[in-house]
């Protein structure tokens, strides 16, 4: 069994245990699916209580993976994150989904953690509204009950030197693989 899996097996369990967990987000109703993979992803959050989508790099945009289910079951906001290879992506996402289900505890933005990927700090910032359409269209079907945005995060990675876009110093080649969209 590979590391992703366990660790979603992981905290599928602590999803199914702690009921209280699921946060109650006055509205929502999860959406028809339209398609098989519509059904696949309302089958992975009745389940575990989330889904990552995954969209390819292309036109030279970097590819990015999100989060779908963290604000309906855990009144978390939902994270993006940019230019990390699928596995990679997924695997921190879940990590974010361990602590919301698990702990309970929100991410502060701009704010370095060291718990999250071994050997690498990692910051949250705010997505800008004007982003979720280009960004999060799906997370928008998945939300459309609601008749409101939800809360969205970006998850950040440094450079080669441990260094964040906002911070001195940063090496600007990384800006190509990591849109920032607090802006």
């Amino acid at each position: 069994m590979n590391i992703i899996r366990a660790v979603a097996l992981f905290a599928a369990s602590l999803f199914s245990m702690n009921t209280s967990a699921k946060a109650s987000l006055p509205g929502f109703q999860l959406p028809k699916a339209d398609s098989e993979y519509d059904e696949k992803v309302l089958a992975d959050i009745k389940k575990i209580g989330w889904h990552h989508v995954h969209v390819r790099a292309e036109d030279g945009e970097p590819s990015f993976a999100y989060s779908l289910g963290f604000y309906a079951n855990f009144g978390q906001p939902e994270i993006i994150v940019f230019g990390l290879p699928p596995q990679v992506a997924q695997q921190l996402l879940n990590i974010a989904a361990i602590r919301f289900a698990g702990a309970k505890t929100a991410y502060e933005t701009y704010k370095p953690y060291d718990d999250i990927a071994e050997g690498m700090r990692i910051a949250f910032i705010p997505v800008d509204r004007r982003h979720y359409r280009e960004y999060l269209g799906y997370a928008g079907w998945f939300y459309a009950s609601i008749k409101a945005d939800f809360p969205a995060l970006q998850m950040v990675w440094p450079d080669k030197q441990g260094r964040f876009p906002w911070e001195p110093n940063y090496d600007q080649s990384f800006s190509r693989l990591q849109l920032l969209l607090d802006k």
